[in-house]
């Protein structure tokens, strides 16, 4: 269910990085979001009980898996994290316009959302990275037959 979950999300993720390239940025806006709201999902209804249920990696921290389900889980959490600030500074604007806003100050706005472009471009990276390492845990556990 998790890997399904994942590719849904890297989907989204292509999805969102499409809307930006055709300059939708509304679009991309909701998609991002979309992937936060999947990723937190996925995060606490799969993975955090998973990772308790196996005692990983609490019982076996100098294995290699256990390095990799640390580093998983702590660039997952950095994601997380970015990725609702973002995601929340984003839907907050839109309530400065809608409060009489005028239409220099929705610019201004907007302006001030691309200027997180390096924190978001990172974060993306960040993001793939994660579902890299989260499909090799995922083929740690249950390798192909």
């Amino acid at each position: 269910m998790n890997l399904i979950l994942q590719a849904i999300i890297l989907v989204v993720l292509g999805l969102a990085m499409y809307a930006r390239l055709k300059h939708s940025i509304v679009k991309h806006a909701m998609l991002m979001g979309s992937g936060i709201a999947l990723h937190t999902v996925a995060i606490f209804a799969i993975m955090v009980p998973s990772l308790l249920s196996m005692g990983v990696p609490f019982r076996s921290l100098g294995t290699g898996f256990a390095s990799l389900t640390i580093l998983h889980a702590t660039v997952g959490s950095l994601v997380e994290i970015v990725g609702i600030w973002l995601v929340a500074t984003w839907v907050l604007l839109p309530l400065r316009w809608r409060a009489g806003a005028t239409r220099r100050s929705n610019t201004a706005s907007v302006e001030k959302c691309f200027k997180r472009k390096n924190v978001m471009r990172v974060t993306i990276a960040l993001w793939v990275t994660e579902l890299i390492l989260g499909i090799f845990i995922y083929l740690m556990l249950y390798p192909p037959v």
